[in-house]
């Protein structure tokens, strides 16, 4: 009997913090969206402070000295964008689907946000800001492939005690074979 009605409390405590998780997670999608709307303005200026930053790391990977920095600026770069178009994804989606639409993305590894917000855009007929979402998560993709192919092509200089050290080594190799 004692065990019976502790097995019926555990199953009441187990949906009841289920039930507190399902809540926990709704504010915190609820209070996410009231805190974008109010740090967007900045946020807005961080993200062309940043694509103005990767824009000149493409320029400045001309100068073969330089491309290990930039492609790494370009990768970090679009890491910092991806995140902040991952937000303003958040909100639209919010905005246009509510709750469910944001549970729909947070399901597919919180990548599907960015998915859901194209969705949400192109069924409510806003085909412009959805073109434009699309072209930005192919722009942000490109340039983080651009930027690892900057890295792949940087050589660092030998520095000249190297030199030195090789072609001792290459005369003594020479001098052990006579």
């Amino acid at each position: 009997m004692i065990n019976k009605i502790k097995d019926s409390l555990y199953s009441i405590l187990g949906i009841g913090v289920f039930i507190l998780v399902i809540i926990g997670f709704g504010l915190l999608i609820i209070g996410g969206a009231k805190l974008f709307e109010i740090i967007y303005p900045f946020l807005e200026n961080v993200s062309s402070f940043v694509w103005g930053i990767v824009w000149l790391l493409i320029f400045l990977s001309i100068i073969p000295r330089f491309r290990n920095f930039t492609g790494n600026g370009i990768i970090i770069g679009t890491f910092i964008g991806g995140a902040l178009l991952w937000f303003e994804c958040f909100y639209i989606t919010y905005s246009l689907w509510g709750l469910i639409g944001i549970f729909v993305g947070v399901l597919f590894m919180g990548l599907g946000v960015f998915f859901t917000a194209i969705l949400a855009l192109l069924f409510s007929g806003q085909f412009g800001p959805a073109f434009l979402f699309i072209s930005s998560l192919l722009l942000i993709y490109l340039l983080r492939l651009f930027g690892v192919w900057i890295i792949s092509k940087y050589k660092p200089r030998k520095p000249k005690y190297s030199i030195e050290i090789e072609e001792s080594l290459k005369k003594l190799a020479e001098e052990n074979k006579n």
